[in-house]
């Protein structure tokens, strides 16, 4: 059965210290995490992604700010998903082409199933489809 994209609401505890945020391998994020990445400074407006993943599988959470992300799969069906608290999580599966929208000054955590490589990258879109 093919995967989708699902999000996810994450555990948080809150005092008067502040808000703690957490999540858990293979418990809150359905595979081996091996690379976790973040993008900061992002321009107000810039469009990320552009590319989908032949087989790894990400989760992203938006922890500043927030982030409008689309995702398409290879028969044109769309997921979109509005990240604008640390408590919320997107699932990208593999095979699904995702965009991601930049706003409020948005801090983008990323946690990967698989080391970087290249040759996972899908970047054309006619390739793609």
């Amino acid at each position: 059965m093919r995967k989708k994209p699902e999000c996810y609401e994450f555990s948080t505890r809150m005092d008067q210290r502040g808000r703690l945020n957490f999540l858990e391998e293979l418990k809150d994020v359905p595979f081996e995490v091996k690379r976790v990445y973040w993008l900061t400074g992002v321009p107000e407006q810039q469009v990320r992604g552009g590319h989908a993943h032949k087989t790894g599988e990400q989760v992203i959470v938006c922890i500043q700010g927030l982030v409008e992300v689309v995702l398409e799969d290879t028969a044109g069906e769309l997921f979109t998903c509005t990240l604008s608290s640390p408590d919320q999580g997107l699932y990208i599966p593999p095979m699904w082409w995702g965009k991601m929208l930049f706003k409020e000054k948005a801090i983008l955590l990323g946690l990967a199933s698989d080391e970087f490589s290249e040759e996972d990258y899908i970047r054309q879109k006619a390739d793609f489809k």
